[in-house]
């Protein structure tokens, strides 16, 4: 099965407004992608990446073959990179990321597992 990878990526002037201000919160797509890295309890993670799917704050970085969520994130890590259609500039899986399957249910990578993005 094929999921697509979905990432928050910041641009050079995103970047640049960051350090000009000294606040990684002036940049709202990059608050949220904060705010679910730092949600531990994993109870705000589905409704942030949710808001920031409707705000189009995601980018479709690769395609991944793989036979379930929990195998994408391992090959998302450590390969094998066969299995990676890279469409873009693409980090590691991790928290706050969104998978989608080709049935096109979303599931925001979360401090423990996985949860879906309704």
């Amino acid at each position: 099965m094929k999921f697509q990878l979905m990432q928050i990526h910041l641009t050079n002037d995103e970047v640049d407004a960051i350090n000009k201000a000294q606040d990684h919160g002036v940049i709202p797509k990059n608050k949220m992608r904060i705010a679910m890295q730092m949600d531990f309890s994993g109870s705000k993670t589905t409704k942030i990446a949710a808001e920031a799917m409707s705000k189009g704050f995601y980018n479709h970085v690769a395609n991944i073959e793989a036979n379930d969520l929990d195998e994408v994130f391992e090959i998302g890590n450590i390969g094998p990179e066969s299995a990676i259609e890279r469409l873009g500039r693409m980090s590691s899986v991790s928290v706050g990321d969104v998978l989608v399957d080709e049935a096109g249910n979303a599931s925001v990578v979360a401090s423990f597992g996985f949860q879906e993005v309704a």
